[in-house]
């Protein structure tokens, strides 16, 4: 009986923490909707939209789990130090995972790149598929999926290919040594622009020696295109600056070996 009394005492203390449940959970479902709707509206990365909602939803939760058994009468004390010795733990066990998320948190925020760009870190380079917090899925030309921790590329050199509207295509033309370099030099311009997507602006295709190699004098040429046809104008360029040489008498040298032949007396 006395037993039954406790429980009919203990009631409302339950009853008071089954209320501060429910109506917490209402008033979090409530928050994560606002705040939804008010990131969506935002420039922020999607994926650090998911994240932010989500770290938003598990404190949440976790502070209702404290406040409700708080006022059904059980400490918390012990159950708060018990969260923070098992967060300290596994903030030990997956300090690399947590070095990817904040280096994913950066690149959200920051944007060095975008999903669509084409990027290049160390030996890797190809477009940006997706940004995640933990990493970064990269498509290579030849269709390789590179998947590249986080904490990496926020701590190392990344080139961006397409940041910028325009991009110049640098090529080394080689031309043999009996060849007319002004004639050659011309050539190339014609060549550079018989290509249609080859830009005037920000400066005309620029053509001058780069150096004296050993077997061809190196012309450089330099001309500015949108950024997604720089592949195009590239090979384009190269193989009309054939076609420009052939009419042009320009000659291309090509690896070769002189023997001298000596007769012993």
């Amino acid at each position: 009986m006395k037993e039954f009394l406790q429980y009919i005492k203990t009631m409302p203390a339950f009853l008071n923490a089954l209320l501060v449940f429910v109506v917490g959970i209402i008033v979090l479902i409530i928050i994560y909707k606002i705040l939804k709707k008010t990131l969506s509206k935002t420039k922020l990365d999607i994926s650090l939209q998911k994240f932010f909602l989500k770290s938003v939803m598990i404190i949440g939760v976790l502070l209702i789990l404290i406040c409700g058994l708080s006022t059904a009468g059980i400490s918390t004390t012990g159950l708060i130090a018990g969260f923070s010795a098992a967060g300290a733990a596994v903030a030990l066990a997956l300090k690399d995972s947590l070095s990817n998320i904040a280096g994913g948190i950066v690149l959200l925020i920051t944007h060095p790149f975008v999903t669509g760009d084409t990027i290049e870190i160390g030996s890797y380079t190809g477009q940006v598929k997706q940004i995640d917090i933990l990493q970064t899925t990269v498509i290579t030309a030849d269709k390789k999926t590179i998947v590249i921790p986080n904490g990496m590329l926020s701590s190392d050199e990344v080139v961006n290919y397409s940041k910028e509207p325009l991009r110049r295509v640098d090529i080394i033309i080689p031309i043999s040594y009996d060849s007319d370099v002004e004639v050659a030099k011309k050539s190339v311009v014609k060549a550079a622009k018989m290509e249609e997507k080859v830009l005037m602006e920000p400066e005309k295709p620029f053509v001058r020696v780069k150096e004296y190699a050993d077997s061809s004098v190196n012309l450089i040429v330099k001309v500015w295109c949108k950024n997604e046809d720089y592949w195009d104008v590239y090979h384009s360029v190269i193989e009309k600056v054939r076609i420009c040489f052939n009419e042009d008498s320009v000659e291309i040298p090509f690896q070769h070996i002189d023997v001298h032949m000596f007769k012993e007396n």
